[in-house]
Order: C-alpha cells, then sequence, then structure tokens
C-alpha cells in the first residue's frame, strides 16, 4: 500500500553482500535495495520492491547500473507519497497516465532533457516488471507488448518507452570535456607538485581515458607492458578496495570491465609510475596492494581524488591567470567558468585520438568501450597515435618529467 503521509519517505540501500570466498578471506561485493524510511525515527526497512534491482533484469549488473535505476524508483515512489491528488493506495493503481505526469513534473522543475529520458527508460521497465508480476491491471498486456521491440543488432528485445512527456529543448551544456594540448605538461607539473598522490592519476585519465572510479580501483600489479611498445596494458576490474564506504555518487567503481592500454608519451607514464609505487608502497597500512593511497594509508576514494584534482585545477588556472599570456588568461577565464572536473581527463583523451583515428571503431577501441578481442586489428594503430601525439609535444624536453620529479624528492 502506498499511503501519502509524510513522515515515510523512499530510501536507497546500499548493502555489502558475501560474494564468494578464498582460502583466506571471504569476497564481497556491494549492491543496491530499496529502503521505507521513517523521517522522525531515520529507522528503514528494505521494502519488497527492492525484488525489481536484485531479481530481475540488472540482477548481475554492476553497482553503477543498480544505483541509477534503483535511485529513478525512489523518486518515483516519493512522488506518489507527495502527489495526493493521484489519490494512489496501491502500485496496482498505477496507469500510464500517472507515469506520463511524473516524468512531466520533471520537466517542470528544469530538469535535463537526458535526465528525464533516462528516468523514462527505468519507469518503462518498472512497468513491465509489475505487469509480469500482475500488479498493474489498469495498463493493458496487450498496449505493453506492443511496445516490445527487437534490436537489429544483437536480436535482443527491449520496449520503447511506454510514455509520451513532453521533453525540454536540448540544451548546450557548459561542462568542458577536454584541454587544450599544449596545456597538459604544465597540468601535470603542478599535480606532481600540489597533489602527487594522484599525479600518475591524471596522467592515466589523459593518456589512457580511465575515470575516476577505474583509477581508484587499481593496484600495483595491474601494471602490464606490452611486448612490441612501452605503453602499459592495463586490466580493469572492480577490487572493492573500500568495503567501509557507502557511496551513493558512484566515483569508486568500475563502470566497465575491460583491457585498456595506456599511451606512453616521452616515457613519462613509465617515470611517473615507478616513483608513484616507490613513494607509496610502503604507505599502504592495510597491504590490499591499491596503487593510490590516502593520507591515512588507506585506498584512496574518488572523493579524495577529486579533492586534488580540484586542487590542481584552481593552481592550474591561477598560474595561467598569473604567469600567461594574454591568450592563456582569456583560456584560463573561460575554464574557470565552465563547468569541469576528472571527467575531462577522458575528454581530453578522446580528443587527442579522435584527431588521428581513421573511423569510429577505432576510437571506440581506443576509449575502451569494446572487448579488447574484437578490437585486435587496431592494436598496430595505435603506435601511428603514439608517435602523433609526441609530436604534437615536441617542445617538452625528453628529461622534463625526470628533472621534475627529482627536484620534487
Amino acid at each position: 500500500n502506498i499511503n501519502a503521509k509524510n513522515n515515510y519517505e523512499y530510501i536507497t540501500v546500499p548493502l555489502w553482500i558475501d560474494w564468494g570466498k578464498t582460502k583466506d578471506k571471504i569476497l564481497q561485493k556491494q549492491t543496491i535495495a530499496i529502503g521505507l524510511r521513517d523521517k522522525n525515527t531515520g529507522v528503514h526497512i528494505i521494502h519488497p520492491i527492492s525484488s525489481f534491482i536484485l531479481s530481475w533484469r540488472w540482477r548481475t549488473s554492476e553497482y553503477n547500473t543498480k544505483r541509477k535505476h534503483a535511485t529513478n524508483i525512489v523518486k518515483f515512489l516519493n512522488y506518489l507519497l507527495q502527489e495526493k491528488k493521484h489519490k494512489i493506495k496501491s502500485l496496482a493503481d498505477l496507469d500510464i497516465e500517472t507515469g506520463t505526469e511524473y516524468l512531466n513534473s520533471l520537466t517542470n522543475d528544469h530538469r535535463k532533457r537526458d535526465t528525464i529520458t533516462d528516468a523514462a527508460r527505468t519507469l518503462t521497465s518498472f512497468y513491465v516488471w509489475l505487469s509480469q508480476n500482475d500488479c498493474l491491471p489498469n495498463v493493458g498486456d496487450n498496449y505493453i507488448e506492443s511496445k516490445k521491440k527487437k534490436n537489429p543488432h544483437n536480436d535482443r528485445t527491449y520496449y520503447e518507452s511506454l510514455f509520451n512527456p513532453t521533453l525540454p529543448q536540448r540544451t548546450r551544456s557548459n561542462r568542458k570535456h577536454l584541454l587544450p594540448v599544449k596545456y597538459i605538461p604544465l597540468l601535470i607539473e603542478i599535480s606532481i607538485l600540489f597533489a602527487h598522490p594522484i599525479a600518475l592519476g591524471i596522467y592515466l585519465q589523459i593518456f589512457g581515458g580511465l575515470r575516476v572510479g577505474e583509477v581508484v580501483n587499481l593496484k600495483r600489479t595491474q601494471f602490464r607492458k606490452r611486448l612490441n611498445s612501452a605503453d602499459f596494458l592495463l586490466n580493469i576490474k572492480e577490487q572493492q578496495l573500500r568495503t567501509d564506504i557507502k557511496d551513493s555518487s558512484g566515483s569508486n567503481y568500475v563502470k566497465k570491465i575491460r583491457k585498456q592500454q595506456i599511451l606512453q608519451i616521452k616515457d613519462w607514464g613509465n617515470i611517473l609510475f615507478k616513483d608513484h609505487v616507490e613513494f607509496y608502497k610502503d604507505k599502504d597500512i592495510n597491504g590490499t596492494g591499491a596503487l593510490f593511497i590516502n593520507r591515512d594509508g588507506l585506498p584512496m576514494s574518488g572523493k579524495s581524488y577529486s579533492q586534488y584534482f580540484y586542487n590542481v585545477k584552481d593552481k592550474f588556472l591561477q598560474f595561467l591567470i598569473d604567469y600567461g599570456t594574454v591568450e592563456d588568461k582569456v583560456i584560463a577565464t573561460d575554464l574557470r567558468l565552465a563547468d569541469w572536473g576528472t571527467h575531462s581527463g577522458r575528454g581530453t583523451f578522446t580528443n587527442l585520438r579522435a584527431e588521428e583515428i581513421e573511423n569510429p571503431a577505432e576510437l571506440k577501441f581506443l576509449r575502451g568501450d569494446s572487448d579488447l578481442l574484437s578490437s585486435l586489428p587496431y592494436l598496430a594503430k595505435t603506435e601511428r597515435v603514439r608517435k602523433k601525439v609526441e609530436e604534437r609535444m615536441n617542445h617538452m624536453h625528453t628529461d622534463y618529467i625526470p628533472r621534475l620529479i627529482n627536484r620534487q624528492n
């Protein structure tokens, strides 16, 4: 039953579950459930509707995927609690109009178009799940089945949106996804001087396209050199290095398990890696093998990494304003007004390589968006990409980064 009571709200509840075991320890995996909380006491229970997330389409999905859909449903359920005009006492009272009105309320709240379409996808799946469990009498099975389509690329089935909300116009984002190439060495220099714990991470993001969650999930043993080049080949996987953190932002998690190539530019990556391991290997107090360690000797969280990065960003922009040319000052002012953060590393990586590739499939591989084995034909071409990137940085001396690290030490 859903009754409009002001003292209750739905919430997402991150959970750690025992997933398996080795000879000496139990392996844990994070998942997420939906809870109902009493606002007055703060006490919550796990709601049976969690089955939608835990036992249906996303039961084997990664945490980030489950978290996204659980959050979308929680927002919808709280809307039903707050909007008394619907007079919905049970999920069985739901109809298409109710779902459309909810999505229109997001438009009225000036939510982004992508946010609304994402909510519509989750809500469509929710209605399908309710219908399959005979809990949606007000929506005909024939209507739902009419929305069932087959993907021509992989023969999988999917459901078109059941709803037809009014969507806002597409707006131009002020988010910056890349930095001008000529400023990359300066950004790395400032990270070495003012945020040494993540200097290697910034390199991995710019020249490997890693996300924050993928950086902080790395262990020292994951670095492998490719036989035909000096590039790194990282085995990106979920490590569960900080089971004590209930993170709701997704910045501690790996989005896509894969093999990822990291370009070796002027041997900077190798030098940064060796310096990083030598400096932090004895600071890992729990022996986790984590590559990135915080000041307490624990594996670094995505939140801590972002704090270091924003310090680098502030120092970098201030340096351009204080000591740069007129052009530098203009660019710094533009970057200061824009919305950009750790995601700009992956965006810059994409931009660097997009200028050198010959077709979209190659870029898809280089970003780590597809399976490594299916993209082996493109491996031979990455040597060309690396050389062209290096040519664009020839104003930097080969021994620049080594001398800088020596000064820092």
